[in-house]
């Protein structure tokens, strides 16, 4: 570069003209590549997953994100205030990547306006800060903008559920926008929708997993006895399929065979089964109250079995209840499955934390299974299985431990079978069942007479049978897809009362769950349903990075010091131990007079003593000095080896450009 040309470009108006082009420059590249992402972050928590993007992709309709956030009320709590900035950034790559479909506003609803009664309209919760009529808002409100009816809500935005946060925005929304919701088809022999409770002798009501599917997809409920499943069911979610028709099970086989979905419940012995139960429930099985369900026929084709009579008992996962005597006892069959139980690798359980199950089965692949079984829930290896009748005339749950012994065996209580599958039914669709014959006498009698007064009424009804036959399905014989079935060896786990608790508040009834089991239903649902984009949405990483090297670094420091702490412990301890020796060899009135020696030793003490508590304040102050000053450093190395390595290499840079001019 010339020096006239240096001269001018840093004289005043040079370098207001290269502010100007810079300015310019900044706003063209801000413009030009205003959707353009960098994000370096080790799980890419700047970017949606492509499980979101696809579903943004997908939308029927569009939709307005109304963010809730009480900016000036946060204005001291910088942990709120960082995570309302990820929620904000995260919402604005929502309404980037739908491609114009969603809209977002983000409001603060200050004390006494109209955007704080706004928020109380939608149901927002106010979470107070502490200081005197301090409260923050931090929710959303997702509504569809052709049909206001159609909202979704969350109330608060809590912090310490961040790594759902994608996946609860994607389900909203993907809830409110689509016009058509899938189809299930629920078959189920227990009262799921409501009922009469026989133990209680009160109308009970839906059970809360259902309720929670109903929210989300559309259920019809197809009874217990159909010769066919329509064809716009999307999944088949049975429960407790005890006592099924022939025709009912061909049914579900050939809904499996020919490339539906199913969901199946079984149990050995499900509580929740009133069938011959009366006010003893559970007692009364051994005396004509069967509460056993399985799909043998079926199972043996998709190469799995479950025991109806036999009930899995875990030494290590048995839950205290209530017994006889008054105190806890650790119940064998009710179960509290724990991370240690759940299958790592499979999106429906890698995220749960824990699972209530009560009296279940085990699910066993055959030998000779022509499908891939892989387990999703197991025992530990402290487990057995009992027979099912000491459970069910169980006065005290501790009497099971008399029989138990463990087997060193994982059990399997829920699979997934996939593969290729050959119908249960070979010969076909069942036929159905002959109409009982009339008895003799009177009846007989009038039997033949009207048999013999409608023949024409008869042969209609035959050519009615015959036209339905002919608008059945045609038989298939093997699946030409592999099929994709999950199996649970427990309904109970359903039930209200192994994962939510209820309680009445002014009027309203609010569910507080304590275990996983609804996320685990949903899980399954969503993953069988083919929605593949929601579920990979819920392993996403956490925005939070803390310092592990310096935590790391502090347990090092920690130890070290500790151990030195314990020396001068374990001297202090020698000192005291010596003043007692000196004080044992006086004897008579002695023992009441200091004598030189032990004036001397305790002086000698009191001296070590003070020089101990010295050393000890000592080792605490170097503690926090030497953790203080390796955060220190580390944070130095994070904020300045970039700008380091910029200018190394700048300046390797113009070396070996001089090297080239000389």
């Amino acid at each position: 570069m010339s020096p006239t040309l240096t001269k001018r470009l840093f004289s005043k108006a040079g370098l207001l003209v290269l502010a100007l082009v810079t300015l310019l420059l900044t706003i063209g590249v801000s413009q030009l590549f205003k959707g353009a992402r960098v994000d370096l972050t080790q799980d890419r928590l700047y970017t949606l997953s492509e499980g979101t993007q696809n579903l943004l992709k997908k939308l029927d309709g569009k939709a307005t994100l109304q963010f809730f956030y009480s900016e000036n009320q946060t204005r001291e709590l910088p942990f709120l205030r960082n995570y309302a900035r990820r929620v904000t950034e995260l919402l604005e790559e929502y309404v980037l990547a739908s491609n114009g479909k969603l809209r977002l506003e983000v409001i603060d609803p200050e004390p006494f306006s109209e955007n704080e009664d706004k928020a109380a309209e939608y149901g927002l919760q106010a979470v107070p800060l502490g200081g005197p009529g301090k409260e923050a808002y931090m929710g959303l409100v997702i509504t569809n903008d052709e049909d206001d009816s159609k909202r979704e809500v969350i109330g608060f935005l809590h912090p310490d559920k961040e790594r759902f946060l994608e996946y609860d925005i994607s389900k909203l929304v993907y809830s409110v926008v689509q016009k058509s919701r899938p189809k299930i088809g629920l078959v189920s022999t227990l009262q799921v929708n409501g009922g009469y409770d026989m133990m209680s002798r009160q109308p009970s009501g839906p059970w809360m997993s259902i309720s929670q599917l109903r929210q989300m997809y559309d259920v019809d409920d197809l009874g217990t006895a159909f010769d066919v499943i329509p064809e716009d069911i999307n999944l088949l979610v049975v429960i407790h399929p005890k006592e099924l028709t022939a025709r009912t099970r061909y049914a579900i086989d050939q809904y499996v065979v020919g490339g539906g979905h199913a969901l199946i419940f079984v149990d050995p012995n499900a509580e929740s089964d009133q069938a011959g139960g009366g006010m003893m429930g559970g007692m009364m099985m051994g005396m004509g109250g069967d509460k056993s369900s399985s799909l043998p026929t079926l199972f043996k084709a998709w190469g799995i079995e479950m025991d109806k009579s036999k009930v899995l008992a875990d030494g290590t996962l048995a839950l205290s209840v209530g017994s006889p005597s008054g105190r806890p006892v650790r119940h064998l069959g009710i179960l509290g499955l724990n991370e240690q139980s759940f299958n790592n690798d499979d999106v429906i359980t890698s995220m749960l934390n824990s699972i209530n199950v009560a009296t279940s089965g085990a699910v066993i692949q055959l030998e000779d299974a022509p499908t891939d079984v892989e387990v999703l829930l197991h025992s530990t290896k402290n487990a057995m299985l009992m027979d099912a009748s000491l459970f069910a005339m169980l006065f005290d749950p501790s009497s099971l431990y008399k029989d138990f012994k463990a087997t060193g065996i994982e059990y399997p209580l829920a699979v997934r079978v996939t593969g290729m599958v050959k119908t249960a039914f070979p010969d076909g669709r069942p036929p159905e069942p002959e109409p009982e014959k009339a008895e003799t006498g009177e009846d007989g009698l009038k039997a033949e007479e009207e048999e013999e007064e409608e023949p024409a009424t008869e042969a209609k009804e035959s050519e009615e049978e015959i036209k339905a036959a002919k608008e059945l399905p045609a038989h298939i014989a093997a699946s030409m897809q592999p099929v994709n079935v999950i199996v649970v060896a427990d309904t109970d786990l359903l039930t209200d009362r192994l994962w939510v608790q209820k309680n009445n508040f002014f009027g309203q009834d609010i569910v507080q769950p304590f275990a996983n089991n609804g996320d685990l239903l949903i899980n399954m649902v969503d993953n069988l349903l083919g929605n593949a984009d929601l579920i990979s949405i819920r392993s996403r990483g956490q925005f939070s990075r803390p310092f592990d090297k310096v935590s790391e670094l502090e347990l090092q420091a920690e130890e070290r010091f500790y151990q030195k702490e314990e020396e001068l412990k374990q001297q202090l301890a020698e000192t005291d131990a010596k003043l007692q020796q000196l004080q044992a060899t006086k004897e008579g009135e002695d023992a009441l007079v200091l004598s030189p020696e032990q004036q001397a030793e305790v002086e000698r003490f009191v001296q070590e003593k003070l020089k101990i508590r010295k050393q000890l304040r000592d080792v605490q102050h170097q503690l926090s000095k030497d953790i203080e000053k390796l955060g220190t450093q580390l944070k130095l190395i994070n904020i300045l080896a970039v700008p380091i390595l910029i200018t190394l290499i700048a300046l390797g840079y113009r070396a070996s450009r001089r090297r080239r001019q000389v």
